[in-house]
């Protein structure tokens, strides 16, 4: 167990009945990298443009963290017997505990919905339930979610304090995150997409983010969403090369901030057509 296991992940395979371990792949959903993403950008399209980019530039960040620290310590996940569902990579820290963290206490820090301190105690339940379902399905020690999620709270607080919530400082922190995730790593394919991912960004919000001021309507959303979530398959799911996984991964986070740009310059094409 290399000193991390602390007997749970094992007590827990033994006395909870397969359905509710099964029903824990469903909940850790909510720290899974399809989920931060769809958060993010909703928050982007239907809320502050600035801190909704910050919000993407954080999550960036912790997921480049989180394949850092990956590659850093190498260490492995349970036995492949005691899993529910799939997992593979390294197995400390937990990136769900690290990229729930970033994404569920920013969000509380970032929404006008309640007050603060509702926010914040949903953003609690969320990190613990992700937390906890990682346990529950066996695919991380307790070690990997309690430092995991302490990584997390960390990142985000320094992060904030250096960019002053400012979207392009937050790219900047994510890109120099992404050039530690391809030191420890070399060229994997899990270094490779978060660097193509933050490249992406980094270049959209510097051309573009000013301008990025047009309506998002539902349907639109939600075609570009289904779209980004091919794409995303495509490029970490399937054996793709690593050229593939570099231009797919470097499509998706552009096409969130780009998209209000889209759809602005559009309605003027349109209203400049005569009919």
């Amino acid at each position: 167990m290399n000193g991390r296991g602390l007997g749970v992940v094992d007590a827990l395979a033994e006395a909870l009945p397969q359905v509710i371990r099964e029903a824990f792949v469903v909940l850790t959903q909510l720290g899974d990298a399809w989920f931060i993403f769809v958060a993010t950008a909703l928050v982007y399209w239907y809320e502050d443009r600035d801190r909704g980019a910050f919000v993407l530039a954080a999550v960036l960040g912790a997921l480049a963290l989180t394949v850092a620290l990956k590659g850093l310590f190498g260490l492995p996940r349970p036995p492949a017997e005691l899993h529910v569902g799939h997992a593979d990579s390294y197995g400390f820290p937990s990136g769900h505990a690290v990229g729930s963290s970033v994404l569920w206490v920013v969000l509380a820090l970032v929404l006008d919905r309640g007050t603060r301190a509702q926010r914040l105690l949903v953003a609690g339940a969320a990190v613990a339930v992700v937390a906890t379902s990682r346990v529950v399905i066996g695919v991380h020690y307790t070690v990997d979610v309690v430092v995991g999620v302490a990584v997390g709270l960390a990142y985000l607080g320094l992060l904030v304090r250096a960019t002053d919530w400012e979207p392009g400082r937050g790219f900047a922190v994510a890109s120099a995150v992404a050039a530690g995730a391809l030191a420890t790593n070399g060229l994997t394919p899990d270094a490779v997409a978060i660097v193509a991912g933050v490249l992406g960004a980094t270049a959209a919000w510097s051309a573009f983010g000013v301008a990025s001021r047009g309506r998002v309507g539902p349907g639109v959303a939600l075609a570009t969403l289904a779209g980004l979530g091919a794409l995303g398959y495509a490029g970490n799911s399937l054996s793709a090369s690593l050229a593939a996984v570099f231009v797919l991964n470097l499509v998706v986070p552009p096409v969130i901030l780009l998209l209000p740009v889209a759809v602005e310059r559009v309605k003027r094409a349109s209203g400049e057509t005569p009919t």
